[in-house]
């Protein structure tokens, strides 16, 4: 087939670009003052406001006072390891700007690479202009990163999807390239994999590995034939999907520095015992939610509470990527039925749809025993994401086709020039439709307002002494509130969960808290804690909509174990009678905020006696005994029963002896301890391998202590104890981050400089 020449091709790039920018961005203009933030909830907590956002706040204050990334900080979980936040991009812009610019800004690019780089997917697959602005569109738009918009690591991740096709596509596919050219395209989809995989959120990486791979495949199915007549297999075929699959292993290892300390920490969390097949699909994709391909809101919106999904949730459930994206999807396999990349982008959307139905079909269970990985993962429907993307370039493609079909009767009908007109009428449809059903499901405040300290928080920045607190019941109130918001169609009601403290919002206001928010953590401190997963130690847990007209029921040790853990003050909206008096603050739901103080709770503290408990349910059962005093015992774990402690009358107040805390720079702590009975040094901070201890210049053994922390022995006498903390996951993973990444970049720059002098002997 001829093609017409273009009358001003860069002048329609451009234009064609343009409108992709202003299209894919008009439904999140509030992002473009740089002023808000968007609060979406998640049913018992905020995603964005409680979860991703500060890592990525406490990330950039590291970098501001450290000059580097520190990988423990001490404001959250008593103490919790920080990683994920290596990702370049984010990094940059968290410790320049602030909290509400640096998000605006990360979305806005994220949504940016989202959309042009699907565009040029659409055009390298054969689609013209209007057909890729309007995949680009319907893109950066989809449901999918509109309900993921909370989740920056998911959405960070997928969003280079496209790009990375049109990279293995120009690496793969052009055969008349040279391989200086096609190095140098590796080479990028190398670092564009790398960048997925630094975001830290490994399934949605895993996804995209899948995605590539198929992709590859596609890309050298055409040179088969031809290579198959010459006898070229080696060099056509085999050698390029050899040096893709050596690439990917490169931009993994690039990622190893947020990775490996991943995958070590999970070792000694909850799923270190294994991920079955009913984990794996618990949250499955509810098929009547297929509807939602075609109407939005078939299901009920969950943006206003109605939503009617059956043990779904529907931020994992909702493709819509606009009516039109959908039926013009529908037009390219029907008459494009013979294109190959028609073929591979239905046979894609297809299995991939089916693996999104998890449990639904036998694909999912196949994948699931079959395919290295894929067991490590939740959420069949984060696979969604390939559908969507599936949908667009079919649609892109569709609407080609459709403008080919329909010239011949415009011209007929002396029509002609109403032909661009309908074209632009279906594109213009599609941006409305998005953005009349898409932009509801981020509610934006004002970011002044919203990280504006309440008023608990200044009374808790004028206590003396360095502060703990715990909100207990946090989900339940937030699930109340959620309720209540219908959604999130009022924000009132989060205005009074912020006002309570909730985790991981502390961290806005530099305060530190003993509990935290967090999708991965060692077991023991879930064990103290709880989680959303299961409950704590500490209160009884309900997890009920009616919580607030519920008297808060903590248990009985409950006061015991505050001082315990070293929590200073308590935030509740219930009294708690145990507890010292409050300071009252009205909420903006209208309940007060109560702010307790926890008598006699200390960080860090010289025990002289030691039980070792044989279990987690033996040290749970001392620590819950109505007799405990964390003054006076310690319970180890995992410990040589010899530590232990000959029964004996409690210690005098001078055997106890005393602490004091000289330096505290995250990572490393130095105590001056008085302990004349000797004993052991407890510290209220989180267990966890890649914290070491010297006392007196020796090296000393750091034992589980109290279920979830740290603790040294001491002889009799004055020391001098120095915690620190180095993963060796996390500096293994530098190093290999380093050396992988510098490859990557050679392989970049040797290419670049190969095409130069290819350019100069061709002028020659």
């Amino acid at each position: 087939m001829t093609t017409r020449s273009e009358p001003h091709p860069q002048c329609r790039e451009l234009l064609a670009r343009a409108l992709l920018t202003l299209g894919s961005l008009l439904p999140f203009w509030p992002l473009l003052t740089f002023q808000v933030l968007y609060v979406t909830d998640d049913g018992f907590t905020s995603d964005i406001w409680n979860g991703e956002l500060p890592g990525h706040v406490l990330a950039g204050a590291s970098m501001r006072a450290y000059g580097t990334l520190h990988s423990w900080t001490s404001q959250l979980c008593s103490g919790t390891p920080m990683f994920g936040g290596e990702e370049p991009l984010s990094l940059a812009l968290f410790s320049l700007l602030s909290p509400a610019a640096a998000l605006d800004a990360f979305v806005l690019i994220l949504l940016s690479v989202a959309a042009h780089g699907s565009y040029s997917l659409a055009r390298r697959m054969g689609a013209g202009r209007p057909g890729a602005v309007l995949c680009g569109i319907a893109f950066a738009v989809s449901g999918y990163l509109v309900t993921q918009l909370k989740h920056l690591a998911i959405i960070g991740t997928v969003v280079w999807l496209p790009l990375g096709f049109v990279l293995l596509d120009a690496a793969l596919s052009e055969r008349s390239a040279s391989l200086a050219r096609r190095t140098q395209k590796l080479a990028l989809f190398g670092l564009v994999f790398a960048e997925q995989a630094l975001m830290g959120f490994p399934q949605s990486a895993y996804i995209c590995g899948l995605a590539y791979g198929a992709f590859a495949l596609h890309c050298v199915s055409a040179n088969v034939p031809t290579a198959a007549r010459t006898r070229r297999l080696l060099p056509d075929v085999v050698l390029p999907l050899m040096a893709a699959a050596c690439v990917v292993l490169l931009a993994s290892a690039a990622a190893a520095v947020t990775l490996l300390p991943l995958f070590e920490l999970g070792t000694s969390s909850d799923r270190a015992s294994g991920n079955g097949f009913a984990w794996a699909t618990q949250l499955h994709y509810w098929p009547r939610d297929a509807l939602m391909f075609l109407l939005p809101y078939a299901n009920g919106d969950i943006s206003d509470g109605t939503y009617t999904g059956n043990h779904s949730l529907f931020w994992e459930d909702y493709g819509y990527v606009g009516v039109a994206t959908f039926l013009l999807a529908g037009y390219a396999v029907v008459r494009q039925a013979r294109d190959r990349h028609v073929r591979f982008f239905a046979l894609l959307g297809v299995v991939s749809y089916l693996l999104v139905l998890g449990p639904a079909t036998p694909l999912f269970r196949l994948a699931f025993e079959l395919l290295p990985g894929f067991k490590l993962f939740r959420f069949p429907t984060r696979i969604l994401i390939v559908v969507e993307l599936c949908l667009c370039v079919l649609a892109a493609l569709g609407l080609s086709s459709l403008e080919r079909d329909f010239v011949p009767l415009f011209a007929r009908l002396q029509l002609a020039r109403v032909l661009p007109l309908l074209i632009f009428a279906i594109g213009l449809g599609t941006e409305l439709d998005l953005f009349a059903n898409q932009t509801r499901q981020n509610p934006m405040v004002p970011a002044r307002e919203w990280l504006e300290p309440p008023d608990i928080v200044q009374a808790l920045q004028r206590e003396p002494g360095v502060q703990r607190v715990f909100t207990p019941f946090h989900m339940d109130f937030h699930r109340s509130a959620y309720f209540a918001a219908n959604g999130w169609e009022k924000l009132a009601p989060y205005f009074a969960m912020r006002d309570l403290v909730q985790p991981n919002s502390n961290v806005y206001w530099n305060v530190a808290t003993a509990d935290c928010y967090a999708g991965l953590g060692p077991r023991w401190r879930v064990d103290v804690w709880g989680d959303h997963s299961r409950g704590s130690l500490l209160v009884y847990r309900t997890i009920q909509p009616n919580i607030v007209q519920r008297i808060m029921q903590t248990k009985p040790a409950f006061v015991t174990l505050m001082r315990t853990y070293g929590v200073t003050h308590v935030i509740s909206p219930f009294a708690i009678p145990a507890l010292e008096p409050a300071l009252r603050f009205p909420a903006a739901a209208g309940h007060d905020a109560r702010l307790y103080r926890v008598a006699d709770s200390a960080r860090v503290r010289v025990v002289p006696r030691a039980k070792v408990a044989q279990s987690t349910d033996a040290a749970i059962a001392t620590l819950l005994e109505p007799t405990f005093d964390p003054d006076a015992l310690v319970v180890l774990s995992d410990a040589p029963a010899s530590l232990a402690s000959p029964d004996g009358p409690p210690p005098s107040a001078a055997e106890r002896g005393a602490v004091q805390l000289t330096r505290d720079d995250e990572i490393e702590l130095e105590l001056h301890v008085q302990a004349p009975a000797g004993g052991f040094l407890v510290l209220g901070d989180t267990f966890l391998t890649g914290w070491t201890a010297r006392v007196d210049e020796q090296p000393a053994t750091i034992y589980r202590a109290n279920l979830s922390v740290r603790a040294v022995r001491l002889s009799p006498g004055n020391h001098r104890v120095v915690f620190s903390y180095r993963s060796l996951a996390h500096a293994r993973g530098a190093a290999m981050s380093a050396a992988a990444g510098g490859a990557l970049l050679c392989l970049l720059l040797g290419s670049l400089f190969q095409l130069t002098r290819e350019r100069k002997t061709s002028i020659f």
